[in-house]
Order: C-alpha cells, then sequence, then structure tokens
C-alpha cells in the first residue's frame, strides 16, 4: 500500500476482469476502500478477495450498469456504507467482434445493445456517481475511451467505435458542467490491450499487424492502463480535467 490515494472511496464498473479488475486491484494498492461494480458477481468476488488478502477494503455491487435501478442501488450502498464517495471509474463495457459489422449490414439491436452498454452504461453510472460525489464534496470522474472513437481505425466495428465516440463527448461536457463543484472528469484511452475483450484477435496474423501500428511495438497491459487511471483519480491530477489521456503505447499520436 503505497498511499497515492490513501484513504479514498471509490466504485469500479466492469470491475469482475480487464482494465476494471486492474483498477480495482491498483486503487486499493495505492489505499482506497473499492466497490467492485459487475454483472459477473462471482468474477467480482474474486477480485475482493485478491484485495483482501493484500490488507485492502472491497466491496461486491453485483448491477447491470444499462439498469438504472441497480447502479443506483450499488452506488448508493457504496455510500452508505463508507459516508460517501470520492472516485468514480465508468469502465464496463463490450465489444461484440461476432456480432458487430460495417452499417449495411449491422443489425439495429446489436447497435441498440452495444451503445446502452457503452455509452447510456457510462452515463448512469456518472449521473449516480457524481450525485455521490456532490453530496461529499466533490471527487474525480475516470471514464474508459478507445482509440476507435477518436479515428476509423476498427472498420467493422461500427456499434463500438461509436459508442465510444459518445463517451468522449460526455467527458468533456461533463467536465465543463461539474468543474465549479469541485468534480473533475477525465477518460483514458486504452489501446491494443491485453485483456479477455481483445481475445477475438486473430494470432498470430491480427496480432502481429496490430503491433506493427503502435510505435512502442507492442501490445498494452491492463495494469499499466490501470496505472493512468489512478493518476487521474488522485490529488496529483488536481489541474486536470476534461482530458483524455491515452495509454496506447503510441497509437493514436500517428
Amino acid at each position: 500500500m503505497s498511499g497515492r490515494i490513501e484513504g479514498k472511496r471509490a466504485i469500479v464498473t466492469g470491475a469482475g476482469m480487464g482494465i476494471g479488475r486492474a483498477a480495482a486491484l491498483k486503487f486499493a494498492q495505492e489505499g482506497a476502500k473499492v466497490g467492485l461494480i459487475d454483472l459477473n458477481e462471482a468474477a467480482a468476488k474474486q477480485v475482493a478477495k485478491s484485495i483482501e488478502d493484500q490488507g485492502g477494503e472491497a466491496l461486491v455491487l453485483r448491477a447491470d450498469v444499462t439498469d438504472e435501478a441497480q447502479v443506483t442501488e450499488a452506488i448508493g450502498s457504496a455510500s452508505r456504507h463508507w459516508g460517501g464517495l470520492d472516485v468514480v471509474v465508468a469502465n464496463a463495457g463490450v465489444l461484440w467482434a461476432n456480432q458487430d459489422n460495417r452499417a449495411d449490414r449491422l443489425d439495429v439491436e446489436v447497435w441498440r445493445k452495444v451503445v446502452d452498454i457503452n455509452l447510456t452504461g457510462i452515463f448512469i453510472t456518472c449521473k449516480h456517481g457524481i450525485r455521490a460525489l456532490l453530496e461529499s464534496g466533490g471527487g474525480a470522474v475516470v471514464c474508459t475511451a478507445s482509440p476507435t472513437g477518436l479515428f476509423g481505425l476498427a472498420p467493422g466495428l461500427d456499434a463500438y467505435s461509436s459508442s465510444k465516440a459518445g463517451v468522449y463527448g460526455l467527458i468533456r461536457v461533463l467536465a465543463n458542467d461539474y468543474s465549479k463543484e469541485g468534480i473533475r472528469v477525465n477518460g483514458v484511452i486504452p489501446g491494443y490491450t491485453d485483456t479477455p475483450m481483445n481475445d477475438y484477435v486473430q494470432r498470430p496474423e491480427g496480432h502481429e499487424r496490430i503491433v506493427a501500428t503502435i510505435p512502442l511495438g507492442r501490445q498494452g497491459t491492463a495494469e499499466e492502463v490501470a496505472n493512468v487511471m489512478c493518476f487521474l483519480a488522485s490529488d496529483e491530477a488536481s489541474y486536470v480535467t476534461g482530458a483524455v489521456w491515452a495509454a496506447d503505447g503510441g497509437m493514436t499520436a500517428i
């Protein structure tokens, strides 16, 4: 426990695996109490055990981020349990490579569901998370974005790319909405990261093709993304809001 965010009370959505799991573990290592929001309760319980085994404090909160009532209850439970919140990490998302497609082949129900999870889910989390932050006197919000929301570099992932583009707009307007009330809102761009979400990439051909587009020449880790999230949640980032920080090996720099 190094204490970068010592004593802060945080929630992380999608905390059961991938970047959400890494963020929850990192936050706990840095001294935060962490509420683990995930639809997969068993996965969240495994993360909670890892945190508790290292001397940290975690709270398992099962919720579907598209269900406002469930999110309201989960965030409310964390806030009541700890007497408030300081950090909200809106991370939960999906990439359905086997169902997503280019527009003329994309089923509208797939489009709606992806946008519902990846954008509306972020909005619902921010809505109720920010309410808790306001009651606590301020805090930090960190949202998970994507390079696909900036550039059309993922042909055939039209629903995913569009949902992530919406996250950028939400981050920036929320930063302006709440800056005077002591709430900072930022985002992180994970590049091609070694998480279950990217298991669809065909190896070795697809993997090597993507890595060739990354200046650092390798795939990133969930822990490297979590490090940036932790910085944005900490007081070290006190003059940072409305920004979207890349943890992508330089992918979006070229």
